[in-house]
């Protein structure tokens, strides 16, 4: 078969892309832009202005931060959802493991089930033909990875080798403070949303086109 060069997700709206790199700070304007539209009509542009860049920085930092752990891509919804504002994301990053090309798929794949427990929380799950590791737990606040969150929040990810790629894996991994509480009915919603999501990876090999807005390199080379 012909090597992995992206992969492909289909998202809902108003759920969008924003590569980390440098289109960054490009796509993170057109958000804020984005936001400024559904800004309450009688604020004022003295309010305005100060609230579109207390906004940029907030997007900037978090992105930042998803890039600091290796993230490709970055994926948010853009606007409310049925006027709910989900507190939720996730990010697509490379991960190399100790032990580089030499690691055994299958022998990561029992390692994460045993360090994390043969429960609910870590199990295997198959997507387009590639057994993947999905995990789950509730984390206090961490700056480093949600700055300016304050709440618990509940966390996602999954774990797969790139095929064909060795040494090359791929984490996705998944947050939502919802509306604060992790276990209530709209933050367990936003998790089965983020699932429905990851159904629907498939890989992209080199002979196939690659859609512009819903692939991202997973080997970090160029596009």
């Amino acid at each position: 078969m012909s090597a992995v060069v992206s992969y492909r997700l289909v998202l809902p709206p108003p759920w969008v892309r924003v590569p980390l790199g440098e289109e960054t700070a490009e796509r993170v304007r057109a958000l804020v832009e984005r936001a400024a539209e559904a800004a309450p009509r009688e604020m004022p542009p003295d309010q305005l202005g100060p609230f579109k860049r207390e906004l940029e920085r907030r997007f900037m930092r978090q992105f930042e931060a998803a890039a600091a752990h290796g993230a490709l891509d970055h994926y948010l919804p853009a606007a409310p959802v049925h006027g709910i504002h989900l507190g939720a994301s996730f990010f697509v990053a490379l991960a190399r493991p100790e032990g580089g090309d030499s690691v055994d798929p299958r022998e990561l794949v029992g390692g994460v089930l045993a360090e994390r427990g043969s429960g609910p929380d870590a199990r295997t799950v198959e997507i387009d033909g590639t057994v993947w590791v999905r995990s789950e737990s509730t984390v206090a606040p961490d700056d480093d990875l949600a700055p300016g969150v304050d709440v618990g929040t509940r966390r996602v990810t999954y774990l797969t080798a790139v095929p064909g790629a060795p040494g090359q894996w791929i984490v996705v991994s998944f947050s939502s403070i919802g509306d604060g509480d992790p276990a209530s009915d709209l933050t367990s919603i936003t998790v089965e949303l983020f699932d429905a999501i990851m159904s629907t990876w498939r890989w992209v090999r080199e002979d196939a086109a690659v859609g512009a807005e819903t692939a991202a390199t997973p080997a970090g080379s160029p596009r």
